[in-house]
Protein backbone atom coordinates (compact mmCIF):
# COMPACT_ATOMS: atom_id res chain seq x y z
CA UNK A 1 0.00 0.00 0.00
CA UNK A 2 1.45 3.35 -1.00
CA UNK A 3 -0.62 5.54 1.28
CA UNK A 4 1.28 8.17 3.24
CA UNK A 5 1.42 8.73 6.98
CA UNK A 6 1.99 11.92 8.88
CA UNK A 7 2.18 12.49 12.64
CA UNK A 8 1.73 15.70 14.57
CA UNK A 9 2.03 16.54 18.25
CA UNK A 10 -1.32 16.19 20.01
CA UNK A 11 -2.27 18.91 22.47
CA UNK A 12 -2.61 17.60 26.02
CA UNK A 13 -6.08 18.88 26.81
CA UNK A 14 -8.19 17.88 29.78
CA UNK A 15 -10.23 14.75 29.13
CA UNK A 16 -8.56 14.02 25.79
CA UNK A 17 -6.16 11.39 27.17
CA UNK A 18 -8.91 9.30 28.77
CA UNK A 19 -11.02 9.34 25.61
CA UNK A 20 -7.96 8.46 23.54
CA UNK A 21 -7.19 5.48 25.77
CA UNK A 22 -10.82 4.36 25.44
CA UNK A 23 -10.49 4.16 21.65
CA UNK A 24 -7.13 2.41 21.89
CA UNK A 25 -8.78 -0.38 23.91
CA UNK A 26 -12.05 -0.35 21.98
CA UNK A 27 -11.60 0.92 18.38
CA UNK A 28 -14.94 2.15 17.10
CA UNK A 29 -17.02 1.22 15.24
CA UNK A 30 -16.29 -2.52 15.39
CA UNK A 31 -15.12 -3.59 11.91
CA UNK A 32 -13.48 -6.69 10.43
CA UNK A 33 -11.17 -5.61 7.57
CA UNK A 34 -11.68 -8.99 5.89
CA UNK A 35 -15.23 -7.91 5.05
CA UNK A 36 -13.90 -5.18 2.78
CA UNK A 37 -12.46 -7.77 0.42
CA UNK A 38 -15.98 -8.58 -0.77
CA UNK A 39 -18.12 -5.49 -0.11
CA UNK A 40 -18.07 -1.72 0.16
CA UNK A 41 -19.92 -0.32 3.16
CA UNK A 42 -22.20 2.54 2.08
CA UNK A 43 -22.19 5.55 4.37
CA UNK A 44 -25.27 7.67 3.87
CA UNK A 45 -24.43 11.35 3.76
CA UNK A 46 -21.00 10.64 2.22
CA UNK A 47 -22.23 9.58 -1.23
CA UNK A 48 -20.83 12.14 -3.70
CA UNK A 49 -24.28 12.56 -5.21
CA UNK A 50 -25.69 13.64 -1.84
CA UNK A 51 -22.76 15.96 -1.14
CA UNK A 52 -23.17 17.54 -4.57
CA UNK A 53 -26.95 17.93 -4.25
CA UNK A 54 -27.03 19.41 -0.74
CA UNK A 55 -23.77 21.36 -0.56
CA UNK A 56 -22.75 22.37 -4.09
CA UNK A 57 -25.97 23.22 -5.94
CA UNK A 58 -25.46 20.05 -8.03
CA UNK A 59 -22.48 21.63 -9.80
CA UNK A 60 -19.33 20.27 -8.10
CA UNK A 61 -16.80 18.53 -10.35
CA UNK A 62 -15.14 16.00 -8.04
CA UNK A 63 -12.47 15.11 -10.62
CA UNK A 64 -10.55 18.38 -10.33
CA UNK A 65 -8.67 19.17 -7.13
CA UNK A 66 -11.34 18.05 -4.65
CA UNK A 67 -10.01 17.83 -1.08
CA UNK A 68 -11.67 15.78 1.69
CA UNK A 69 -10.91 15.57 5.41
CA UNK A 70 -12.29 12.75 7.53
CA UNK A 71 -12.02 14.34 10.96
CA UNK A 72 -12.00 11.54 13.51
CA UNK A 73 -11.88 8.71 10.97
CA UNK A 74 -12.19 5.87 13.49
CA UNK A 75 -12.02 2.43 11.91
CA UNK A 76 -12.47 3.84 8.43
CA UNK A 77 -16.11 3.78 7.29
CA UNK A 78 -16.23 7.23 5.66
CA UNK A 79 -12.58 7.09 4.62
CA UNK A 80 -12.92 3.88 2.64
CA UNK A 81 -16.26 4.88 1.11
CA UNK A 82 -15.09 8.33 -0.03
CA UNK A 83 -11.68 7.10 -1.22
CA UNK A 84 -13.38 4.37 -3.25
CA UNK A 85 -15.61 6.89 -5.00
CA UNK A 86 -12.69 9.25 -5.67
CA UNK A 87 -10.04 6.70 -6.65
CA UNK A 88 -10.05 7.59 -10.36
CA UNK A 89 -9.64 11.33 -9.71
CA UNK A 90 -6.85 13.58 -8.44
CA UNK A 91 -8.77 14.17 -5.19
CA UNK A 92 -6.96 14.20 -1.85
CA UNK A 93 -8.48 12.15 0.97
CA UNK A 94 -7.05 12.94 4.43
CA UNK A 95 -7.76 10.60 7.36
CA UNK A 96 -7.22 12.02 10.86
CA UNK A 97 -7.68 10.20 14.18
CA UNK A 98 -5.94 10.07 17.55
CA UNK A 99 -6.33 6.28 18.03
CA UNK A 100 -3.48 4.29 16.49
CA UNK A 101 -5.49 1.08 16.83
CA UNK A 102 -8.50 2.54 15.02
CA UNK A 103 -6.22 3.86 12.28
CA UNK A 104 -4.56 0.44 11.87
CA UNK A 105 -7.96 -1.14 11.19
CA UNK A 106 -8.87 1.63 8.72
CA UNK A 107 -5.52 1.19 6.92
CA UNK A 108 -6.02 -2.55 6.59
CA UNK A 109 -9.50 -1.99 5.14
CA UNK A 110 -8.09 0.47 2.60
CA UNK A 111 -5.34 -1.99 1.72
CA UNK A 112 -7.87 -4.74 1.01
CA UNK A 113 -9.77 -2.32 -1.28
CA UNK A 114 -6.55 -1.39 -3.10
CA UNK A 115 -6.94 2.28 -2.18
CA UNK A 116 -3.78 4.36 -2.49
CA UNK A 117 -5.28 7.86 -2.44
CA UNK A 118 -5.39 8.34 1.35
CA UNK A 119 -3.03 10.33 3.58
CA UNK A 120 -3.01 8.97 7.15
CA UNK A 121 -2.52 11.35 10.09
CA UNK A 122 -2.40 10.22 13.71
CA UNK A 123 -3.51 13.26 15.70
CA UNK A 124 -6.44 15.09 17.28
CA UNK A 125 -8.75 17.38 15.31
CA UNK A 126 -7.92 20.07 17.88
CA UNK A 127 -4.35 20.08 16.54
CA UNK A 128 -5.36 20.72 12.90
CA UNK A 129 -4.11 24.34 12.90
CA UNK A 130 -0.58 23.16 13.78
CA UNK A 131 -0.65 20.51 11.04
CA UNK A 132 -1.09 23.14 8.30
CA UNK A 133 -3.19 20.87 6.09
CA UNK A 134 -4.68 23.65 3.99
CA UNK A 135 -8.36 24.09 3.15
CA UNK A 136 -10.89 21.38 2.34
CA UNK A 137 -13.93 21.31 0.06
CA UNK A 138 -15.66 18.72 2.22
CA UNK A 139 -15.16 17.60 5.82
CA UNK A 140 -17.00 14.70 7.36
CA UNK A 141 -17.03 14.43 11.15
CA UNK A 142 -19.23 11.68 12.56
CA UNK A 143 -19.59 10.93 16.25
CA UNK A 144 -16.57 13.01 17.28
CA UNK A 145 -17.48 16.55 18.34
CA UNK A 146 -19.83 15.42 21.11
CA UNK A 147 -16.90 13.61 22.79
CA UNK A 148 -14.68 16.71 23.02
CA UNK A 149 -14.34 18.75 26.19
CA UNK A 150 -15.33 21.76 24.07
CA UNK A 151 -17.34 20.76 20.97
CA UNK A 152 -17.57 24.48 20.12
CA UNK A 153 -13.78 24.68 19.81
CA UNK A 154 -13.71 21.54 17.68
CA UNK A 155 -16.35 22.78 15.24
CA UNK A 156 -14.62 26.16 14.95
CA UNK A 157 -11.34 24.42 14.04
CA UNK A 158 -13.14 22.48 11.31
CA UNK A 159 -15.02 25.55 10.05
CA UNK A 160 -11.71 27.39 9.70
CA UNK A 161 -10.42 24.46 7.61
CA UNK A 162 -13.10 24.83 4.92
CA UNK A 163 -12.73 26.56 1.58
CA UNK A 164 -14.97 29.60 1.05
CA UNK A 165 -17.65 27.43 -0.59
CA UNK A 166 -16.89 24.28 1.41
CA UNK A 167 -19.29 22.20 3.47
CA UNK A 168 -19.41 19.53 6.13
CA UNK A 169 -21.35 16.44 7.05
CA UNK A 170 -21.66 16.19 10.85
CA UNK A 171 -23.23 13.77 13.29
CA UNK A 172 -23.74 14.53 16.98
CA UNK A 173 -26.03 12.88 19.51
CA UNK A 174 -29.64 14.02 20.02
CA UNK A 175 -30.73 14.70 23.59
CA UNK A 176 -34.33 13.51 23.82
CA UNK A 177 -33.96 10.25 21.93
CA UNK A 178 -31.02 9.26 24.16
CA UNK A 179 -32.79 9.98 27.46
CA UNK A 180 -32.58 6.30 28.45
CA UNK A 181 -28.89 6.13 27.51
CA UNK A 182 -27.99 9.02 29.80
CA UNK A 183 -29.95 7.47 32.66
CA UNK A 184 -27.94 4.29 32.15
CA UNK A 185 -24.69 6.28 32.12
CA UNK A 186 -25.65 7.92 35.43
CA UNK A 187 -26.44 4.55 36.98
CA UNK A 188 -23.24 2.89 35.78
CA UNK A 189 -21.13 5.77 37.13
CA UNK A 190 -22.55 4.86 40.56
CA UNK A 191 -22.05 1.13 40.03
CA UNK A 192 -18.46 1.58 38.80
CA UNK A 193 -17.36 4.18 41.32
CA UNK A 194 -13.72 3.60 42.25
CA UNK A 195 -13.14 1.01 39.49
CA UNK A 196 -10.18 1.71 37.21
CA UNK A 197 -10.29 -1.38 34.97
CA UNK A 198 -12.11 -0.79 31.71
CA UNK A 199 -12.81 -4.52 31.43
CA UNK A 200 -14.45 -4.59 34.88
CA UNK A 201 -16.55 -1.57 33.96
CA UNK A 202 -17.78 -3.45 30.89
CA UNK A 203 -18.48 -6.61 32.92
CA UNK A 204 -20.62 -4.60 35.34
CA UNK A 205 -22.33 -2.90 32.42
CA UNK A 206 -23.48 -6.21 31.01
CA UNK A 207 -24.63 -7.38 34.45
CA UNK A 208 -26.84 -4.31 34.68
CA UNK A 209 -28.16 -4.51 31.09
CA UNK A 210 -29.02 -8.20 31.44
CA UNK A 211 -31.03 -7.47 34.58
CA UNK A 212 -33.05 -4.52 33.24
CA UNK A 213 -36.83 -4.77 33.78
CA UNK A 214 -39.20 -3.87 30.96
CA UNK A 215 -40.08 -0.66 32.82
CA UNK A 216 -36.54 0.74 32.40
CA UNK A 217 -36.48 3.86 30.24
CA UNK A 218 -33.62 2.60 28.05
CA UNK A 219 -35.23 -0.79 27.50
CA UNK A 220 -38.53 0.86 26.59
CA UNK A 221 -36.66 2.78 23.87
CA UNK A 222 -36.45 -0.40 21.78
CA UNK A 223 -34.56 -0.67 18.49
CA UNK A 224 -33.81 3.06 18.22
CA UNK A 225 -31.57 2.82 21.29
CA UNK A 226 -30.31 -0.77 21.17
CA UNK A 227 -28.28 -0.01 18.00
CA UNK A 228 -24.64 -0.72 18.73
CA UNK A 229 -25.10 -2.88 21.79
CA UNK A 230 -25.92 -6.18 20.08
CA UNK A 231 -23.58 -6.31 17.05
CA UNK A 232 -20.69 -4.38 18.68
CA UNK A 233 -20.53 -6.28 21.98
CA UNK A 234 -18.06 -4.80 24.52
CA UNK A 235 -17.08 -2.05 22.08
CA UNK A 236 -20.72 -0.93 21.85
CA UNK A 237 -21.22 -1.27 25.59
CA UNK A 238 -18.33 1.05 26.41
CA UNK A 239 -19.14 3.61 23.74
CA UNK A 240 -22.81 3.85 24.67
CA UNK A 241 -22.92 3.50 28.44
CA UNK A 242 -19.40 4.00 29.82
CA UNK A 243 -18.03 6.87 27.75
CA UNK A 244 -16.27 9.47 29.91
CA UNK A 245 -17.03 12.47 27.72
CA UNK A 246 -20.41 12.49 26.02
CA UNK A 247 -22.96 15.24 25.41
CA UNK A 248 -26.03 15.63 23.22
CA UNK A 249 -28.01 18.40 21.55
CA UNK A 250 -31.61 19.46 21.20
CA UNK A 251 -32.59 21.13 17.92
CA UNK A 252 -32.26 24.69 19.29
CA UNK A 253 -28.85 23.85 20.77
CA UNK A 254 -27.80 22.36 17.45
CA UNK A 255 -28.62 25.50 15.48
CA UNK A 256 -26.80 27.64 18.07
CA UNK A 257 -23.79 25.28 17.87
CA UNK A 258 -23.61 25.74 14.09
CA UNK A 259 -24.16 29.50 14.17
CA UNK A 260 -21.42 30.07 16.77
CA UNK A 261 -18.93 28.45 14.39
CA UNK A 262 -19.89 30.91 11.63
CA UNK A 263 -21.61 28.20 9.56
CA UNK A 264 -25.00 27.84 7.90
CA UNK A 265 -27.27 24.90 8.68
CA UNK A 266 -28.19 23.34 5.32
CA UNK A 267 -30.37 20.28 5.97
CA UNK A 268 -30.49 16.95 7.74
CA UNK A 269 -28.79 14.27 5.64
CA UNK A 270 -30.99 11.59 7.21
CA UNK A 271 -34.29 11.00 5.42
CA UNK A 272 -35.76 9.76 8.72
CA UNK A 273 -34.95 13.06 10.44
CA UNK A 274 -36.23 15.13 7.50
CA UNK A 275 -39.58 13.35 7.70
CA UNK A 276 -39.85 13.13 11.49
CA UNK A 277 -38.93 16.79 11.99
CA UNK A 278 -41.67 17.98 9.62
CA UNK A 279 -44.92 19.30 11.23
CA UNK A 280 -47.07 17.63 8.54
CA UNK A 281 -45.95 14.24 9.87
CA UNK A 282 -47.98 14.85 13.05
CA UNK A 283 -50.52 17.64 12.63
CA UNK A 284 -53.51 17.18 10.33
CA UNK A 285 -55.73 20.04 11.48
CA UNK A 286 -55.18 22.81 8.88
CA UNK A 287 -55.52 25.71 11.32
CA UNK A 288 -53.18 24.23 13.91
CA UNK A 289 -50.69 23.21 11.21
CA UNK A 290 -50.75 26.78 9.91
CA UNK A 291 -49.89 28.02 13.42
CA UNK A 292 -46.90 25.67 13.69
CA UNK A 293 -45.71 26.48 10.16
CA UNK A 294 -45.66 30.18 11.02
CA UNK A 295 -42.76 29.49 13.40
CA UNK A 296 -39.10 29.68 12.38
CA UNK A 297 -37.90 26.41 10.84
CA UNK A 298 -35.68 25.52 13.79
CA UNK A 299 -38.60 26.03 16.17
CA UNK A 300 -40.87 23.82 14.04
CA UNK A 301 -38.19 21.14 14.18
CA UNK A 302 -37.78 21.62 17.95
CA UNK A 303 -41.49 20.91 18.42
CA UNK A 304 -41.30 17.87 16.17
CA UNK A 305 -38.20 16.47 17.91
CA UNK A 306 -40.15 16.28 21.17
CA UNK A 307 -43.24 14.93 19.37
CA UNK A 308 -41.14 12.16 17.79
CA UNK A 309 -39.02 11.22 20.81
CA UNK A 310 -36.94 8.64 18.92
CA UNK A 311 -34.29 10.74 17.15
CA UNK A 312 -31.03 9.59 18.74
CA UNK A 313 -28.60 11.31 16.34
CA UNK A 314 -28.53 14.63 14.52
CA UNK A 315 -26.88 13.95 11.16
CA UNK A 316 -26.75 17.06 8.99
CA UNK A 317 -24.93 19.25 6.48
CA UNK A 318 -23.50 22.72 7.14
CA UNK A 319 -21.80 25.13 4.76
CA UNK A 320 -19.77 28.30 4.64
CA UNK A 321 -22.29 29.54 2.05
CA UNK A 322 -26.05 30.00 2.07
CA UNK A 323 -28.48 28.47 -0.45
CA UNK A 324 -26.31 25.50 -1.43
CA UNK A 325 -29.06 22.97 -2.30
CA UNK A 326 -29.61 22.07 -5.97
CA UNK A 327 -32.66 23.89 -7.33
CA UNK A 328 -35.54 22.27 -9.18
CA UNK A 329 -35.90 25.48 -11.21
CA UNK A 330 -32.51 24.85 -12.87
CA UNK A 331 -33.51 23.08 -16.07
CA UNK A 332 -29.89 22.08 -16.74
CA UNK A 333 -30.11 19.68 -13.79
CA UNK A 334 -30.62 15.94 -14.09
CA UNK A 335 -33.11 14.47 -11.64
CA UNK A 336 -31.70 11.03 -10.88
CA UNK A 337 -32.29 8.09 -8.61
CA UNK A 338 -30.45 7.21 -5.44
CA UNK A 339 -30.69 3.75 -3.83
CA UNK A 340 -33.85 2.30 -5.46
CA UNK A 341 -33.17 2.54 -9.18
CA UNK A 342 -36.46 1.21 -10.58
CA UNK A 343 -38.68 3.83 -8.91
CA UNK A 344 -39.43 5.87 -12.07
CA UNK A 345 -40.55 2.78 -14.02
CA UNK A 346 -42.73 1.54 -11.15
CA UNK A 347 -44.39 4.92 -10.67
CA UNK A 348 -44.95 5.45 -14.40
CA UNK A 349 -46.49 1.98 -14.80
CA UNK A 350 -48.65 2.40 -11.70
CA UNK A 351 -50.05 5.70 -12.98
CA UNK A 352 -50.72 4.20 -16.41
CA UNK A 353 -52.74 1.39 -14.83
CA UNK A 354 -54.63 3.81 -12.56
CA UNK A 355 -55.58 6.54 -15.04
CA UNK A 356 -58.78 7.19 -13.09
CA UNK A 357 -56.67 8.59 -10.23
CA UNK A 358 -55.39 11.56 -12.25
CA UNK A 359 -56.24 14.70 -10.32
CA UNK A 360 -55.71 13.02 -6.95
CA UNK A 361 -52.74 11.63 -5.04
CA UNK A 362 -51.40 8.09 -5.33
CA UNK A 363 -49.40 6.38 -2.60
CA UNK A 364 -46.28 4.35 -3.32
CA UNK A 365 -44.12 2.17 -1.09
CA UNK A 366 -40.57 1.07 -1.88
CA UNK A 367 -38.07 -1.08 -0.07
CA UNK A 368 -34.46 -2.12 -0.67
CA UNK A 369 -31.73 -4.02 1.14
CA UNK A 370 -30.18 -0.71 2.20
CA UNK A 371 -33.12 1.22 3.65
CA UNK A 372 -36.39 0.44 5.42
CA UNK A 373 -39.68 0.81 3.57
CA UNK A 374 -40.24 4.26 2.06
CA UNK A 375 -43.79 5.51 1.57
CA UNK A 376 -44.61 8.56 -0.51
CA UNK A 377 -47.78 10.21 -1.79
CA UNK A 378 -47.58 11.88 -5.20
CA UNK A 379 -50.19 14.27 -6.67
CA UNK A 380 -50.87 13.00 -10.19
CA UNK A 381 -51.59 15.13 -13.25
CA UNK A 382 -51.71 14.34 -16.98
CA UNK A 383 -47.94 15.02 -17.09
CA UNK A 384 -46.81 12.84 -14.17
CA UNK A 385 -46.53 9.47 -15.93
CA UNK A 386 -44.48 11.03 -18.73
CA UNK A 387 -42.23 12.86 -16.24
CA UNK A 388 -41.24 9.59 -14.56
CA UNK A 389 -41.02 7.60 -17.79
CA UNK A 390 -38.54 10.10 -19.17
CA UNK A 391 -36.48 9.87 -15.98
CA UNK A 392 -35.78 6.15 -16.40
CA UNK A 393 -32.51 6.64 -18.28
CA UNK A 394 -31.18 8.87 -15.47
CA UNK A 395 -29.30 11.20 -17.83
CA UNK A 396 -31.90 13.63 -19.21
CA UNK A 397 -31.83 17.20 -17.93
CA UNK A 398 -35.10 18.70 -16.73
CA UNK A 399 -35.15 20.85 -19.86
CA UNK A 400 -34.81 17.71 -22.02
CA UNK A 401 -37.57 16.01 -20.05
CA UNK A 402 -39.79 19.05 -20.63
CA UNK A 403 -39.33 18.70 -24.39
CA UNK A 404 -39.87 14.92 -24.22
CA UNK A 405 -43.17 15.39 -22.38
CA UNK A 406 -44.34 17.78 -25.10
CA UNK A 407 -43.41 15.17 -27.71
CA UNK A 408 -45.23 12.40 -25.80
CA UNK A 409 -48.39 14.47 -25.45
CA UNK A 410 -48.21 16.07 -28.88
CA UNK A 411 -48.83 19.51 -27.45
CA UNK A 412 -47.10 22.52 -25.95
CA UNK A 413 -46.52 22.49 -22.18
CA UNK A 414 -45.75 25.94 -20.83
CA UNK A 415 -42.75 26.58 -18.59
CA UNK A 416 -45.05 27.46 -15.70
CA UNK A 417 -47.05 24.21 -16.10
CA UNK A 418 -43.87 22.15 -16.14
CA UNK A 419 -42.40 23.92 -13.10
CA UNK A 420 -45.71 23.54 -11.25
CA UNK A 421 -45.51 19.80 -11.91
CA UNK A 422 -41.95 19.63 -10.59
CA UNK A 423 -42.81 21.68 -7.51
CA UNK A 424 -45.79 19.42 -6.74
CA UNK A 425 -43.71 16.27 -6.91
CA UNK A 426 -40.03 16.84 -6.23
CA UNK A 427 -40.10 18.07 -2.58
CA UNK A 428 -41.60 14.73 -1.52
CA UNK A 429 -38.99 12.77 -3.48
CA UNK A 430 -36.14 14.89 -2.12
CA UNK A 431 -37.39 14.53 1.43
CA UNK A 432 -37.35 10.72 1.46
CA UNK A 433 -33.85 10.76 0.02
CA UNK A 434 -34.18 8.63 -3.11
CA UNK A 435 -33.94 11.40 -5.72
CA UNK A 436 -31.06 13.83 -6.18
CA UNK A 437 -30.09 16.54 -8.67
CA UNK A 438 -26.85 17.17 -10.51
CA UNK A 439 -25.89 19.44 -13.35
CA UNK A 440 -26.02 17.70 -16.73
CA UNK A 441 -22.25 18.24 -17.16
CA UNK A 442 -21.35 16.54 -13.89
CA UNK A 443 -20.93 12.78 -14.06
CA UNK A 444 -21.38 11.00 -10.73
CA UNK A 445 -21.41 7.21 -10.70
CA UNK A 446 -24.47 5.50 -9.27
CA UNK A 447 -22.26 4.34 -6.40
CA UNK A 448 -24.94 3.09 -4.09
Amino acid sequence: MTTKQKTGKTKDLKGLKEVQEHYLDYPYPLRNPEDDKTRILKIYGDYLGEINHWLFDGKKDFKKGFRVLIAGGGTGDSTVYLAEQLKDTDAEVIYLDFSKNSMAIAQKRAEYRGLTNITWIHDSILNIPALKLGKFDYITCTGVLHHLESPDDGLKVLADSLTDDGGMGIMVYAQYGRTGVYQMQDMLRMVNEGITSRQEEVKNGWAVVNALPNTNWYKRGGAELSGDLGPYGDVGMYDMFLHKQDRAYTVPQLYEFVEKAGLNFVEYNSAYSRVMLKPETYFQDPEFLKKIKAMDKWKQQAVCEIMCGSIVKHSFYVSKKKNTIAKITDLDNVLYIYIIHDIPLKIADHIKINQSRIGSSIGFSFKSDDIPEVSISIPVSHYTEHLFRNMISGDKSLGEIHKAIEKDLGKKVSDSEFLDELNRIFPVLEEVGVFLQRNKKINIAQFC
